[in-house]
């Protein structure tokens, strides 16, 4: 399919139709079917590189959804140790179990929910992610009712690793090429890094105000660094030519979105990927990166209300640090002269004003990432 015909049906979906979470939420309703009693099933991700259990996509029969919540594995001992038992865990009482509360058992009693059973799913020997099962009615899990979550908790952990294959083998097929374009790209250095962490922010601020899922957010971090794939079918001598531009090499330059669109349609087409949240992050991200509010961006000349989210976050991540760091046709420029020219890319509406201003406003946030993440040499 050509991705002119892609990159309109993609822009129009919203992002709360074909997720995991409205999977989750047709298993629940199985589940309630059956045992009524059940009124929340979340999975919550687990990250082994930071240790950290993260929200991320949960079905509710109340709709107050925990969001935006991150904790280390380490400092839970209850779950570190269903992890070294391979066990689930039945709790009758939520609160009279917990003495010493996380944020995630006080919101749980917040709600009103009194009973759990929880679940740890691995991907071989690996602990990939927690599943939660939350009843506001207490001493409702019995062996038997365990034993008929077990079979679903098979469904959804297999729903869930399948799209984390999917997702995880899309994104490590996609960096091959990304390494390809770090090695002749040399303005990159720890560029991609920082880029990703700056979204993610981004999104992480801005997620209650505009109703972002958890979901949302990871595939926006994990693409984020994918933007600019379509390079790596740039001539080196326009890639990596010192200087400006003529008109001719930008024509040229201009090129890498379309490159980049057709990586990422050929490579979800062949993943079966078509209409799912995770290809549309992607490819909206790499399809309206270098797109303008005022319609001055290209390919396509979009205004700002036909940019989609991820698209303005990534921009305004983009430019950010382009103007933060050294590239082959410039030095870097000091803090305030680059708060000053994001503030008026902004106010002549070619920027998002708001992601401009969540970014520029998590001042400590971002120079954490900026540390963390600094080019060497």
């Amino acid at each position: 399919m050509d991705a002119n015909h892609v990159l309109p049906a993609l822009l129009s979906q919203p992002h709360a139709a074909n997720d995991l979470t409205q999977r989750l939420k047709g298993i629940h309703a199985l589940i309630r079917s059956r045992y009524a009693f059940v009124d929340r099933v979340a999975v919550a991700l687990y990250d082994p590189a930071t240790d950290l259990l993260k929200t991320f996509v949960s079905s509710n029969t109340d709709n107050a959804v925990l969001r935006h919540y991150e904790v280390t594995l380490a400092s839970v001992p209850s779950l570190s140790a269903l992890v070294a038992a391979r066990q689930s865990r039945m709790v009758g009482n939520i609160a009279g179990t917990f003495q010493s509360r996380t944020p995630h058992t006080s919101w749980l009693t917040q709600q009103g929910y009194c009973a759990s059973y929880t679940s740890p799913v691995f991907q071989g020997n690996a602990l990939a992610a927690f599943l939660f099962y939350d009843s506001k009615q207490p001493d409702v899990f019995t062996p038997e009712v365990a034993n008929f979550l077990d079979t679903f908790s098979d469904l959804i952990s297999q729903l869930f690793l399948l799209q984390r294959r999917v997702v995880h083998g899309m994104v490590g097929t996609i960096q091959i090429a990304v390494g390809l374009a770090r090695i002749r790209d040399l303005e990159t250095g720890q560029h991609l890094e920082r880029m990703a962490h700056y979204s993610r922010l981004m999104g992480q601020l801005m997620a209650d105000r505009l109703g972002l899922s958890d979901e949302f957010i990871e595939y926006l971090h994990l693409f984020a660094p994918l933007h600019d794939i379509g390079k790596i079918g740039i001539p080196d001598t326009v890639l990596l030519k010192r200087g400006k531009l003529n008109h001719e090499e930008w024509l040229v330059m201009q090129q890498h979105v379309a490159l980049g669109e057709q990586i990422i349609e050929r490579i979800g087409h062949e993943m079966s990927l078509q209409g799912d949240l995770a290809s549309r992050v992607m490819y909206n991200i790499v399809a309206t990166h270098h797109e303008r509010g005022d319609g001055s961006g290209y390919p396509r000349g979009l205004k700002m209300a036909d940019i989609p989210l991820e698209g303005r976050i990534v921009a305004v991540a983009d430019v950010y640090d382009a103007l933060c760091n050294r590239r082959p046709y410039k030095e870097p420029w000091v803090e305030d002269a680059v708060q000053k020219e994001l503030r008026s890319e902004a106010d002549k509406g070619r920027l998002d004003a708001d992601c401009v201003a969540t970014l520029l406003e998590a001042r400590e946030a971002r120079l954490l990432i900026q540390q963390k993440f600094t080019d060497q040499g």
